[in-house]
Parts: structure tokens; sequence; C-alpha cells
């Protein structure tokens, strides 16, 4: 199969009735962000500081990363077996990350007495939308400053041993993440300081209500994406 091939399946994709019935008993929080922003440290805060928010296991074809478990973080398939699934309409939906890697979730992954929370690719959150679930909302979580980011991304290459062709394709997945939250009319963006601050700003936010200082969040998304062009300049030019 060709990647137009895959993308065409892809976008075609509907799930089976079954699963579509199911959907508006459902409300969902999803997080989106660059790697190392810090979408799964805030998630697990989240859930941990209340029993109304559960994990929505999310799978994938993408490899595991560094003291990620299967079945904790996700589940980690085949391609061929993500695309199975999708044939048969048993997903409740399906995307294709910046990498080319498969993302999809399936009903039995979702809460109906809580609120699901999962981290997702900018094509997942367009997906989500279009679901007829009882509430979706998504959240783009702001690391507080580049530099800072850049720490945390260099943590994370250290210890899953990136090369630099693997490292400049997060940075390149970062552009692709910034770009679709500064030209999205629905995300909400939460400012990454400090654990506790960006857990109650989830939690507004599921409450229905966007962070009080959301336009200080838009405003070092604007800064950090400014500086990550700057940096993807000089990259292509060594």
């Amino acid at each position: 199969m060709t990647d137009e091939e895959l993308k065409k399946l892809v976008r075609s994709y509907r799930p089976s009735q079954k699963v579509l019935t199911s959907l508006p008993n459902i409300r969902v929080l999803g997080t989106v962000g660059p790697s190392a922003s810090g979408k799964t440290t805030l998630m697990k805060a989240l859930v941990e500081s209340s029993p109304k928010f559960k994990f929505i296991l999310d799978e994938t074809s993408r490899h595991p990363r560094p003291n990620e478990i299967n079945g904790v973080d996700f589940l980690f398939r085949t391609r061929e077996e993500i695309l199975q699934d999708l044939q048969s309409g048993e997903l409740a939906q399906v995307a294709i990350g910046p990498n080319g890697d498969l993302y999809s979730t399936r009903l039995s992954s979702y809460p109906t007495n809580s609120i699901g929370v999962i981290a997702l690719v900018p094509p997942a959150a367009v997906e989500f939308r279009r679901l007829p679930f009882k509430s979706f909302t998504a959240a783009f979580i702001v690391p507080c400053e580049f530099a800072i980011w850049q720490q945390w991304l260099a943590k994370q290459a250290k210890a899953g041993s990136w090369s630099q062709e693997k490292l400049r394709s997060r940075l390149a997945e970062a552009k692709i993440s910034y770009e679709f939250a500064l030209a999205d009319k629905e995300i909400n963006f939460v400012l990454n300081d400090y654990i506790d601050k960006a857990v109650n700003r989830l939690l507004q936010i599921a409450d229905g209500h966007p962070p009080a200082d959301e336009s200080q969040a838009k405003a070092a998304a604007k800064e950090n994406y400014a500086k990550l062009l700057e940096l993807l300049n000089k990259s292509s030019n060594l």
C-alpha cells in the first residue's frame, strides 16, 4: 500500500454503526503539543487529581519510547493489525501522525462514567471533532519557555538515544503542532509552567471555561513557534 493509498483509506474511514451509537455517551479531553511539551506528565497528574478523569488507551504503530509500557501508556500494534481493524470498522477513529505512524482508538478504550483524556496528534484532534461524542475539548500544551522545552526535548532524546535525523523529525513535528494550534479557532492554550497550575487550567477547560491566563499561554506559543522556526532555519543551513 502506497502512502497516498493509506491517506485515502484513513480519510474515508467511518466507524461501524455499533461504534457510532455508543459515542454519544462519551466525554473526551484531548491534549495536543510537540514531543516533550509535558502532555503525558500533565494528564497523569490530572487523572491522579480527580476520579472523574480516566486515560483513554491509545493504539499506535510507532515503536515504544523509553519507559513506555505496552498496555499502560499505549497499545503498541503493527500497522497491519490496525489496518485490519480499520477495514472491519472496529476503530472509533484512526489518524496518521507527522512521521507516518498510525494512531487509533477503539470503543473499549473509552470510559463511560468519566472524562477520557488522551494525547493527540493534530489530525486526530480534527477527526475527534467529527465524531458524535457527548463532548470533546482539545488543549494545546505550551512549554513556558522555548529554552526549557529544548532541555526537556534533549533529555528525551538522550534517554531514547535519538539520532540527529530523529531529533530533526521531532522539531518538524513540533512545527506542525504549533501551526495547527495557532490557526485553530476552537483549541484552548494551556501554559505548562508548574504542574499544579497547569492541571488546574485543564480542570477549568474540562468544566467548559478557558483558563484565565490563556492569552499569556497563546503569546508563549507564538514566541516558541518563532524561535522554533529560527532553529529549523539554522539547522537547514548547516
